[in-house]
């Protein structure tokens, strides 16, 4: 299952779990709204090296991270999920 960080009105967030929801796949959903979760992004994104991504960002099975700035889209189709 991936786990995609969100926030609340984030249009590319809620694109991108309308995508994931249409072809049925799993996910685990977090709101960076919520200042644990929040903390909980910025410690993986540190451990990853990322500097400044943009949301929606997802973290699959494998520990590796996509953010919306780095071809998520790409990444996803690259991996067969949408």
């Amino acid at each position: 299952m991936i786990t995609i960080y969100t926030r609340s009105n984030c249009g590319k967030c809620n694109d991108i779990k309308k995508r994931l929801i249409d072809k049925e796949v799993n996910f685990f959903e977090n709101n960076s709204d919520i200042p644990e979760i929040m903390e909980k992004l910025i410690g993986l994104l540190t451990n990853a090296g990322l500097k400044n991504p943009v949301l929606p960002i997802i973290e699959f099975e494998d520990g590796s991270i996509v953010s919306n700035d780095m071809g998520l889209y790409r990444e996803l189709r690259e991996r067969g999920i949408l």
